[in-house]
């Protein structure tokens, strides 16, 4: 994940730097680079969401799964205790 975000910071930066070989302020060229960054760590957050979105709901599926196999394997044992006792 940092590595993503390091290199999504190097090529803003380097767009910045090619942007820069014009004559501008010092100001300008540094709002340029903030909004530059600004959008690629916001675009890395985005696919971050994105991907503990479908984490959450995997495990969430599993956890269910889980327990709906407890549930029946409990089901079935106080079925078997109960048969036991009938004897």
């Amino acid at each position: 994940m940092h590595r993503l975000t390091l290199f999504a910071i190097i090529l803003a930066a380097s767009c910045c730097a090619v942007v820069n070989a014009e004559e501008k302020t010092a100001k300008e060229t540094a709002k340029e680079v903030g909004h530059t960054v600004g959008a690629a760590v916001h675009e890395v957050g985005h696919e971050t969401k994105k991907a503990a979105k479908k984490t959450g709901h995997a495990v969430k599926k599993a956890a269910q799964e889980t327990g709906h196999a407890f549930r029946d394997g409990a089901k079935e044992f106080k079925e078997a205790v109960k048969g036991d006792d009938k004897k």
